[in-house]
């Protein structure tokens, strides 16, 4: 396994944690801490493993002594885990609530108001 095909590799699921969680970032390790419990804990722990390789794969002695299936089994398993996410189903989700918490706030603003008229009236 070369340092150019792990780096391909995250490359590829950089792209697939933003397209499928909305979590944009520069390095691969970045976003894995931006995406954080939206991912499963095995696919975490595969994440880690893969963070832990490109430390192996910059020394020569550990790169020819690494695995390349352990690190397609954990980029598998990121790629497993990152295929049940619905694509934009994050960002829906966030427009949602945005949108629900700027409507329950217009209307305790409006009940605000009703009672102060009330009080003003003399009630």
């Amino acid at each position: 396994m070369t340092r150019d095909r792990l780096d391909a590799i995250t490359e590829e699921l950089r792209g697939m944690f933003a397209a499928r969680l909305n979590v944009r970032a520069r390095s691969f390790e970045r976003a894995v801490r931006r995406a954080g419990r939206m991912l499963p804990p095995q696919a975490r722990q595969a994440a880690a493993e893969l963070c832990a390789y490109e430390a192996r794969l910059a020394h020569p002695k550990l790169a020819s002594k690494t695995d390349p299936a352990l690190i397609e089994r954990a980029a598998d398993t990121i790629r497993a885990a990152l295929a049940r996410h619905e694509p934009g189903a994050q960002a829906a989700r966030d427009r949602s609530f945005l949108m629900a918490e700027i409507g329950f706030k217009l209307a305790a603003l409006i009940g605000v108001g009703l009672v102060f008229l009330h009080w003003q009236a003399g009630g």
